[in-house]
C-alpha cells in the first residue's frame, strides 16, 4: 500500500467524520476501545468479535501523549486491514509491513489532528511527536 494511498485514506476519513482524533473516529466507527494493563508491551492491540473490532490500549498510556498515537495506529489496522488480523500473524514480512502501514496512517492522521487543533502544521516531525506521542521501542499490534 503506498504513502499516498495512506494519506488520502486518512483524508476520506477526516472529511467523513469532521475530526481528525483517532477516539472520537473510533467511536463514530463503532469501534469498542478497552483499557486493561498489558505489561511493558504492547501498547496497544486490534482483536475482533465475530466481526467488530476492539482496540485494546494499555492503561500505562491513559495519561500520556503516546495514546494519541496508539489509537491512532489501531485504527489503521482497523481502517486499511480489515479482515486481514489471521493472516499478518501466519506471515513475518506481512506483520512487517502491515506495521508499517499503521505507522504512517497514524503520522498522517495526527499531523492532521495538529492542523486541526492548531491552525498551522507542525514546525517539525519532534513537534509532533512530543504533542501526540510516538513509539520508541514499544510493541505496537
Amino acid at each position: 500500500m503506498s504513502r499516498r494511498f495512506i494519506n488520502q485514506a486518512t483524508q476520506i476519513v477526516t472529511h467523513r467524520y469532521h475530526t481528525a482524533d483517532p477516539f472520537a473516529i473510533a467511536e463514530k466507527l463503532n469501534v469498542e476501545v478497552d483499557w486493561k494493563f498489558l505489561g511493558e508491551s504492547p501498547l496497544g492491540k486490534t482483536v475482533y468479535d465475530k466481526k467488530d473490532p476492539i482496540v485494546i490500549l494499555n492503561k500505562s498510556l491513559r495519561d500520556s501523549p503516546m495514546r494519541y498515537f496508539t489509537m491512532a495506529h489501531e485504527l489503521g489496522h482497523v481502517i486499511l486491514q480489515e479482515g486481514l488480523v489471521g493472516y499478518y500473524c501466519l506471515n513475518n514480512w506481512t506483520h512487517s509491513e502491515m506495521e508499517n502501514e499503521a505507522n504512517e496512517f497514524a503520522v498522517s492522521l495526527l499531523a492532521q489532528l495538529y492542523i486541526e487543533e492548531n491552525d498551522r502544521l507542525p514546525s517539525n516531525f519532534v513537534e509532533l511527536t512530543r504533542t501526540y506521542g510516538m513509539p520508541g521501542n514499544e510493541t505496537l499490534d
